[in-house]
């Protein structure tokens, strides 16, 4: 899909064109609908109308709502869509986002024109611009995925969960209805069953109204046997649909490899297996991942396109994943603890705790302690609610310190890291709701949610997230707060797992024993993934030194630290080693020649370390 609405554009050079208006040339690979007053294109699935329509035909209704409600009319539509409205009497044009996605629409506004394209690579062909943009290459290394909605491409953006472009009479508005999205109002629990047959029937229903518009598809499920996905396994099996395939991401030789856990579930509900290992080897793959996503990738999207392309190749159609679930039941629980006793205390104060704890996890190399001093690196600071979702995500990768370290001076120039066009805000009196609301918003569906459903799309599979539906969210949102984590303050501060998620649990009871119900995030051991690769790790090396950005001797010293790093099996290994840091420049570089450099795909010989080898060779 491609469209271009503005002054003085010209259509001669395309061999497809449809000009529904003045000055509007738009080319896609799907049949409008028309009438005399409107054009409309709807991508995706709508699984319900939040309002009383009355006609069976989603067309139909759209335009009802569209005249009823303005330019709002998709916040009353729920699903993973994607909608184009042409309205011919007054020469607007609306391209709405769902609520979900930010995998949709890529646009720029130039020059009272408007570009956008579901396709990175085809708005800026039609552009014409290969510019670097610094602040999300910056932004991407940080975090590990792109923060903002700005990407890697200087004046490309893209239009995040509930944001709308109205392009009229050359003037573009964004808008968005995301204030309205989450309400935090509780509901107490007087009886605890009735609440829990309403959370398995909100969420069977959320499945049947997307599985139903995708009759006889084949279903697949992601399943590592932890708290969601495993939930998700069991409503599904309730279906009584057919036949479900369960796909499990393996890591032979780690403590951590979640695989009797998932096939343990699999087995208990009459869901066919599938477990598919992760390898070295697979590194060879990111290539051809980063050319689908069209941006670098997120840590875990390579083993995810490599369990993806397993269940294409079995015929899997759909895929239901339980992501999101860390998000809604606040896996950051623990930093709300700190924030509850230090939001009162002075600066001096605060930057001491924080000497503390890099003390505590030096003497001690406990994991823990290492993600205490970088939540209390943040807290240190003077103004700590300031981006504050942007530098707890940085725990991994490189934070605003160590940024400075990676970059050579004229590189980093101000260090500028671009900001999201909606940033939930963080205060002393909404913490702990902003933990949940921020990481779904700025960082869940700029994250997974992003790399996940473009990955899919680009194998031809549908991917649904039933726990981040708006049934669901509002569910769970209504919850008491000790329904969503329990525990004492020592339970919490230590982001003790026994305490977490206490009503999902009571729900996942009704199923599983006490030691089958497995609680764990999909972390990837890179470090045990990398280092047998070594080719990879001299050509990433030797490219990132010609690329031109980076510090040299910071490079070097990263590469060799790493080399040298000993690990423990009963490690996750985010914080301590090197090994998501590595997997992100190497992601970041892979894309830039790609798209920066402009360097063949079809060239491409299905080694990564051949293709580093050069820019344009």
């Amino acid at each position: 899909m491609l469209g271009i609405i503005g002054k003085n554009v010209k259509t001669e050079d395309h061999s497809e064109s449809s000009l529904l208006g003045k000055d509007y040339f738009f080319v896609a690979n799907k049949k409008l609908y028309e009438n005399e007053q409107f054009s409309l294109l709807l991508c995706g699935t709508i699984t319900n109308f939040l309002t009383e329509v009355r006609s069976e035909d989603n067309f139909s209704n759209l335009l009802e709502l569209y005249q009823r409600y303005g330019n709002f009319f998709y916040k009353y539509i729920d699903g993973p869509f994607f909608i184009m409205l042409w309205d011919k009497s007054t020469q607007k044009l609306i391209l709405a986002n769902n609520r979900h996605q930010t995998s949709n629409l890529y646009y720029s506004f130039e020059d009272s024109t408007l570009y956008f394209s579901d396709s990175l690579e085809k708005i800026n062909s039609a552009l014409k611009s290969d510019n670097p943009f610094m602040p999300s290459i910056r932004s991407f290394l940080s975090n590990g995925f792109t923060y903002s909605d700005k990407t890697q491409i200087q004046n490309i953006s893209k239009l995040l969960p509930t944001f709308s472009l109205i392009f009229e009479k050359g003037k573009l508005e964004v808008i968005n209805h995301w204030d309205e999205e989450i309400n935090f109002t509780k509901r107490e629990i007087t009886n605890l069953d009735d609440r829990l047959n309403e959370y398995e029937n909100t969420y069977q229903n959320v499945l049947k109204s997307y599985l139903t518009k995708n009759v006889g598809k084949n279903i697949g499920c992601l399943l590592s046997g932890g708290h969601d996905t495993s939930f998700a396994a069991i409503q599904l099996s309730k279906l009584n649909l057919n036949k479900v395939s369960a796909y499990t991401v393996t890591f032979p030789n780690w403590a951590f490899n979640e695989e009797e856990h998932a096939r343990n579930i699999a087995k208990k509900f009459g869901i066919d297996f599938c477990p598919v290992p992760f390898l070295p080897k697979h590194l060879d793959d990111i290539v051809e991942l980063i050319h689908a996503v069209e941006e670098p990738v997120v840590g875990v999207a390579l083993p995810l396109f490599i369990l993806s392309k397993k269940a294409k190749e079995d015929g899997i159609d759909i895929i239901v994943g339980g992501d999101g679930g860390d998000t809604m039941w606040g896996e950051y629980y623990p930093v709300g603890e700190i924030h509850r006793y230090i939001k009162f205390l002075p600066l001096p104060c605060r930057k001491l705790l924080h000497l503390c704890s890099k003390a505590l996890a030096k003497i001690t190399d406990w994991e823990r302690f290492w993600e205490l001093e970088h939540v209390l690196s943040i807290f240190a600071q003077r103004d700590y609610y300031d981006q504050f979702m942007r530098k707890l995500c940085t725990y991994r990768h490189f934070n605003d310190p160590v940024l400075r370290d990676l970059f050579s001076p004229e590189s980093y120039g101000g260090g500028e890291i671009s900001r999201s066009i909606l940033e939930v805000p963080f205060r002393r009196d909404n913490f702990n709701e902003a933990l949940i609301e921020g990481k779904l918003f700025n960082a869940f569906y700029t994250y997974m949610g992003f790399s996940q459903t473009k990955l899919m799309k680009f194998l031809k599979i549908d991917f649904f997230m039933p726990t981040v539906q708006k049934p669901i969210i509002d569910f769970i949102t209504a919850l008491p707060s000790l329904w969503i984590n329990g525990g004492n303050t020592f339970q919490r501060l230590t982001n003790n797992k026994k305490i977490n998620r206490k009503f999902h649990k009571k729900a996942l009871s009704r199923y599983l024993s006490k030691d089958e119900i497995y609680n764990r995030s999909f972390d990837i051991p890179w470090h045990l993934i990398l280092r047998p690769r070594e080719d990879i790790l001299t050509e990433l090396e030797h490219a990132l030194i010609r690329r031109g950005w980076y510090n040299k001797t910071y490079l070097k010293s990263l590469f060799k630290e790493f080399k040298e790093q000993k690990v423990k099996e009963d490690e996750l290994l985010e914080l301590k080693t090197h090994g998501y840091r590595i997997f992100t420049l190497l992601s970041l570089e892979i894309w830039c020649q790609l798209f920066l450099d402009k360097k063949s795909y079809s060239s491409f010989d299905g080694n990564v370390s051949n293709f580093l080898r050069g820019h344009n060779e």
